[in-house]
């Protein structure tokens, strides 16, 4: 599904009038996958807003290894924060999938905010959300076992039973500060008894309430 600029969180409740200048300034681009959008330490003078498909945020270890920060579908904005202090991009962003990528300029956002607090308010309460999701992985890291922050994952996605793993079990293990081979081992022993099935690309849930204990979160509905 190709979204558009009214879909994302932020510009929701803006006037036709006000969404048809952003279209009009918007840089519209398709790319294949496998494409970089930008590379970690450029000039954030867009925001990058993800319309259809998968993208990849890594960042460059001093070793050179990439490091996998997440994984978004759209619809969803990039580097805000780089675009509000005028800094340089924190990710190389990576097609996964075919994508379509809107390009709005620092200037047109910027002044966008400026002059429509409910877009300023919407942005902060997506920036406030996204330091708390950090701040969450951050101490599911120090306090919990390997095990359980899989649990987790798996129990916040498995909405229809089905969880895909688009960037494969290190990109699991990326996003809970894992490596692969413990997020294996994680998943074979659910696999064991009986909790899911280790398929291709994807992970299917089969007892969703016995994963939730073991997460220590409320069963999905």
């Amino acid at each position: 599904m190709t979204y558009t600029l009214a879909d994302l969180p932020m510009l929701g409740g803006l006037d036709d009038g006000r969404l048809r200048r952003l279209e009009a300034a918007a840089r519209r681009r398709r790319y294949p996958a496998g494409q970089v959008l930008c590379t970690e330490g450029d000039p954030a003078e867009h925001l990058i807003v993800l319309l259809d498909g998968r993208v990849k945020a890594g960042r460059a270890s001093p070793e050179g290894r990439e490091v996998l920060l997440a994984v978004e579908a759209a619809p969803v904005a990039f580097d805000k924060t780089a675009l509000l202090v005028d800094g340089p991009h924190r990710a190389t962003l990576t097609a996964l999938t075919p994508v379509e990528v809107a390009y709005l300029p620092r200037s047109t956002v910027l002044g966008l905010v400026a002059a429509e607090p409910t877009v300023a308010a919407r942005l902060l309460r997506t920036l406030a959300a996204t330091v708390r999701d950090l701040d969450d992985r951050l101490t599911d890291a120090a306090v919990r076992d390997v095990p359980s922050r899989v649990a987790t994952w798996l129990v916040r996605r498995c909405a229809g039973g089905r969880v895909p793993l688009h960037a494969g079990q290190a990109g699991l293990g990326a996003e809970i500060g894992a490596s692969r081979v413990s997020v294996n081992r994680a998943l074979r022993g659910f696999e064991r008894r009986g909790m899911i099935e280790i398929g291709t690309g994807e992970v299917i849930v089969l007892d969703p309430h016995a994963l939730s204990h073991l997460a220590a979160l409320p069963p999905p509905p």
